[in-house]
């Protein structure tokens, strides 16, 4: 059986299932493609499979986004230390401008292409130390 952490889909569409029904029926504790949903005292729970494939459905239209934000905030985290006061860069404007861009980047509209990857995205240059 399995009880995993929400939006990883990186084994695809089975962990997309899987993750719809926790959504959908938040009294799962625990899902089997086999056995099926059952609580936390191993009751069964009934699972719709219209509701289950219109959140897969959901999930999917979201994911591009969800990644780029994923992507996004590991930039931003990767020049937060030359926000700090004693930043001994001269160009932390430039990177102030950088990192407000990467804040806006939602504002466009991703897609994902065949593999999986991120398209229709212009990503700001960060500047030069």
């Amino acid at each position: 059986m399995v009880r995993r952490d929400l939006n990883n889909y990186s084994d695809g569409v089975l962990s997309m299932r899987h993750d719809a029904i926790f959504l959908l029926y938040p009294t799962c504790n625990s899902y089997d493609d086999e056995f099926g949903a059952f609580d936390h005292n191993q009751n069964p729970i009934t699972v719709d499979d219209a509701l289950v494939q219109a959140k897969i459905a959901e999930l999917e239209a979201a994911e591009p986004l969800r990644l780029l934000r994923q992507q996004r905030n590991q930039l931003l985290q990767q020049s937060d230390w030359r926000m700090v006061s004693d930043y001994p860069g001269a160009n932390q404007t430039e990177w102030q401008t950088y990192r407000q861009a990467l804040r806006d980047i939602t504002t466009q509209t991703p897609s994902l292409d065949e593999n999986g990857n991120l398209t229709g995205i212009t990503w700001p240059t960060p500047p030069t130390d």
